[in-house]
């Protein structure tokens, strides 16, 4: 028997047939209107060639091209998520001779581009410009040879009066002060155990004046005081053969209790010797390794320096302290330091240091009769053996 009576399969059969009929309909009024877009967008489209690019994809292509080749050089400016889109930014216009065209807020936006950008390359370009691009306001701290980095001049330091045309080198190596057609410098060394064992009398006979001996350090690390090896034998060769002692110490001193307890390892070494150049505080980082004095402020340091000074000071010896520009720029207040000389470690026949300084070390690799391999050469702007 069916499961459907004759009325209703027929009524089913006229359903079937009417949805069959609206399909069938709409498909063709589909067909139709795609047909009619079409040739709406066929008459949009220029004439010519059909091989000549759209001009909607040729703009989009520049455009990501343009951030492609040039995102390497952006400043981070430029890479702001803040300004990585503009106000209202209109769209590309095609004009008739069929090339796109940017609109004014378009044009401004790319032109900022490249105004920055070339902006940016004229400050790299003065950066790494020679030292005649560089204001006298400011000076490079870097050692010779090294990315130069400037800072301001700080006008509360008392500045230097030496004229940098009275310097000169005479016999190789050895840099000499002018006044008045006469050299008024003296000539000098620093040596350590790093010298190894050391001829003074031919040291003598090769024109040095005088030595700066080390007498100990605290290690970077440990923190410990070892005398220096070479120490008494280097004190002794000079006083022997009439040249001139000035002492310093390598210090590691995190606090001013550490700072006394150098001055007085200094002063009990030097047993009573009457020096004539000053006990030198040597305060240094140390590269490529960790250290006990990194973290220390520049506050910190000096008030560390003056401490040792102070004891030095009692004992009847003239303290001084020692650094590279990049030291004495950025790691001590020399405007504390008014008063208390200065060796400048800073190589290189000219140095850009607009500060006062007594005694500069301006080579590491100097030679001198009496000396196996390298040493360290020094100029001197005072005359402390007649003091």
């Amino acid at each position: 028997m069916s499961m459907f009576d004759d009325d209703s399969y027929k009524e089913g059969v006229n359903v079937g047939k009417r949805i069959a009929l609206g399909s069938v309909l709409a498909s063709v009024a589909v067909l139709g209107i795609l047909a009619a877009t079409v040739a709406m967008n066929s008459n949009k489209r220029p004439s010519g060639n059909n091989n000549q690019p759209n001009p909607y994809i040729k703009a989009s292509e520049e455009t990501t091209e343009e951030v492609t080749v040039s995102a390497g050089k952006r400043t981070s400016d430029e890479l702001s998520f803040w300004n990585m889109y503009d106000d209202e930014e209109e769209e590309e216009i095609v004009v008739s001779d069929n090339k796109s065209k940017k609109s004014s807020s378009s044009m401004n936006k790319t032109n900022k581009k490249s105004a920055s950008k070339n902006s940016a390359s004229g400050n790299k370009t003065g950066v790494s410009d020679n030292k005649s691009s560089v204001s006298v306001n400011k000076f490079n701290i870097s050692p010779e040879g090294a990315k130069p980095e400037y800072v301001s001049v700080n006008a509360l330091i008392p500045k230097s009066e030496l004229i940098e045309e009275n310097f000169s080198m005479v016999s190789g190596n050895r840099l000499i002060y002018s006044q008045g057609g006469h050299d008024v410098s003296h000539f000098g060394i620093d040596v350590s155990k790093y010298n190894g064992t050391v001829s003074w009398n031919k040291v003598k006979k090769a024109g040095v004046e005088f030595a700066l001996i080390r007498v100990g350090a605290r290690g970077y690390s440990s923190g410990n005081i070892v005398l220096d090896e070479k120490f008494a034998e280097n004190l002794k060769g000079c006083n022997d053969n009439g040249i001139d002692v000035g002492a310093y110490f390598f210090s590691q001193a995190i606090n001013i209790n550490e700072a006394i307890e150098e001055a007085n390892y200094c002063v009990a070494s030097l047993s009573g010797n009457s020096i004539k150049y000053p006990v030198i505080f040597d305060s240094e980082k140390i590269v490529n390794d960790s250290y006990r004095t990194e973290e220390l402020t520049s506050a910190e340091l000096t008030d560390i320096f003056k401490a040792f000074a102070e004891v030095v000071k009692a004992y009847g010896y003239t303290p001084m302290f020692a650094g590279t520009k990049e030291q004495l720029a950025k790691h001590v207040n020399l405007t504390d330091m008014k008063g208390y000389d200065i060796w400048l470690l800073d190589t290189g026949q000219k140095t850009e240091y607009p500060y006062r300084y007594c005694i500069r070390q301006y080579s590491d690799k100097g030679k001198i009769d009496g000396i196996n391999g390298e040493v360290d050469l020094n100029i001197c702007l005072i005359a402390y053996a007649e003091k």
